[in-house]
């Protein structure tokens, strides 16, 4: 099984070289585009399925994390995972072979969302991070979509494309902007066109009126994402750390991103640019945190589409490591 999965990734590097030319190989600066990342996914989550750690390429020395903690590469849910599911959306960078994927998975059946990075150098995996979200209404909703939304998928001409500085530089607007929002910011990082899902669910320009989250807000979801900043609801996050850029996907103009959300309790009251006054939800009495996995689709320069996903971790939990190679941090 291991020569087989080394050969069909091999074959795909030569595959992608046949096709474009061997000048458009070499463009790829770890040797492995696009299709030969996407095949390490797939690969990765049939060897966990199988439950057989010897048919993957692993580096010595390869790290591993899930939900936060280092631990050795086959502990921990590659024990319990049984199946995939339908919904497998990947953010790939040839620049630094990094590749990255929102799917859902189920354990001895129950269902679960699997947040997946790969760091391949060389034909070998370096590097492994996962976090595992077990919402059961997350699942179905993404086995309902099937498939991302086409627009994530498009492929952005070249004279369109932000470099990947400007590509972290807008989805670090956004964190920073989320960070005790007050409404008076400059939202127009924002696509006029944004949408954004949590866990598959749509959480901006709602026909309808529909509490959101842990509040009995009605507003918020009917908004679009600039109108939604504008208004100052998102106060209570008094801090986005450790803000870990795990993807930059230049061809598709898509990132994949890790950050550590803090609500430290104190927020209780939130002024709206709608003259109301929103009262935080009791869940954010105490001292909360949140890992987040966010994807962001960019086009003309701005967000048009937020993919969130989520688990609950300890106030002030740290990043697995914080040294991982080629992942872009702003602290």
């Amino acid at each position: 099984m291991r020569r087989l999965i080394l050969s069909v990734l091999a074959m795909l590097v030569a595959a992608a070289g046949s096709a474009t030319g061997p000048k458009a190989v070499l463009a790829h600066d770890n040797g492995c585009p696009r299709e030969c990342l996407e095949g390490y996914v797939d690969a990765y989550l049939d060897a966990m399925v199988a439950k057989d750690l010897e048919a993957l390429p692993l580096a010595d020395g390869v790290r591993f994390a899930e939900n936060g903690v280092e631990l050795q590469p086959g502990q921990g849910s590659w024990a319990t995972i049984d199946s995939t599911g339908t919904y497998r959306h990947v953010f790939a960078d040839p620049h630094t072979g990094n590749v990255g994927a929102i799917t859902t998975v189920t354990e001895h059946g129950a269902p679960a969302m699997l947040d997946l990075r790969l760091r391949v150098v060389d034909s070998e995996i370096h590097e492994i991070e996962t976090l595992y979200i077990r919402d059961p209404g997350g699942h179905a909703r993404y086995e309902a979509m099937g498939q991302a939304e086409a627009t994530w998928l498009e492929v952005v001409p070249e004279e369109d494309r932000l470099s990947r500085d400007d590509m972290v530089s807008v989805v670090n607007r956004y964190f920073t902007a989320m960070v005790r929002n007050d409404g008076r910011a400059d939202y127009t990082f924002f696509h006029p066109d944004c949408d954004r899902l949590e866990h598959g669910l749509k959480t901006t320009n709602l026909p309808t009126r529909e509490a959101y989250g842990h509040s009995q807000d009605t507003d918020f979801r009917s908004l679009d994402c600039r109108r939604q900043f504008g208004m100052g609801f998102l106060g209570f996050v008094t801090d986005i750390r450790d803000r870990r850029f795990l993807v930059l996907d230049e061809e598709r103009q898509a990132v994949l991103a890790m950050v550590y959300l803090d609500h430290d309790g104190s927020v209780r009251e939130l002024p709206l640019s709608t003259g109301n006054t929103f009262v935080v939800p009791p869940y954010f009495n105490v001292p909360r945190g949140l890992t987040v996995v966010e994807g962001f689709k960019l086009k003309d320069g701005m967000i048009h589409r937020i993919e969130m996903t989520l688990i609950e971790t300890p106030y002030g939990n740290a990043p697995p490591w914080p040294d991982a190679e080629d992942v872009e941090v702003i602290r």
